[in-house]
């Protein structure tokens, strides 16, 4: 009598889905951002507008990556005034310009500077939704539940 060889069974393997990188959801947020204030909002009022538009972070992002995607925390500032911020050698005119023109936000923020947001898969998947569809009020609310809830 022969006895049968065992088979191998085969896994069917799923597809992996593809990771969000932070950087891929950051570069969304800062085109909803440009799109939104479509100009330099953020001048010293003593320099010339320079060059194309970036997405300026009041908080930087390496050092209070909490307020990454936070939409009152990004400005859109042309490439000159950006340059003289991340420089430091006008530091005070943003925060002015943040007192004036944010004074909710800024508060917000400086209270809750030091939280933190765990951004999984899914968090990085409905903030890129937000920003692709410029809902920038409902990233907004969404970022401060999360802290606020963190």
């Amino acid at each position: 009598m022969q006895i049968p060889k065992p088979t191998k069974k085969t896994k069917v393997k799923k597809p992996k889905q593809k990771k969000l990188k932070v950087s891929t959801v950051q570069d969304a947020v800062n085109k909803a951002i440009r799109e939104r204030d479509e100009y330099c909002r953020v001048s010293d009022g003593r320099h010339e507008h320079a060059g194309t538009l970036t997405a300026s972070h009041f908080f930087a992002v390496g050092g209070c990556p909490v307020f990454r995607f936070y939409p009152p925390n990004i400005n859109a500032q042309c490439f000159g005034h950006h340059g003289i911020h991340e420089r430091k050698q006008d530091p005070f005119f943003y925060r002015a310009w943040m007192e004036q023109h944010e004074p909710e936000s800024l508060a917000w923020m400086e209270a809750n500077f030091f939280k933190s947001i765990k951004y999984t898969q899914e968090v990085l998947k409905n903030i890129r939704d937000f920003a692709k569809s410029s809902d920038l009020d409902g990233l907004k609310k969404y970022i401060e539940n999360l802290v606020n809830n963190a």
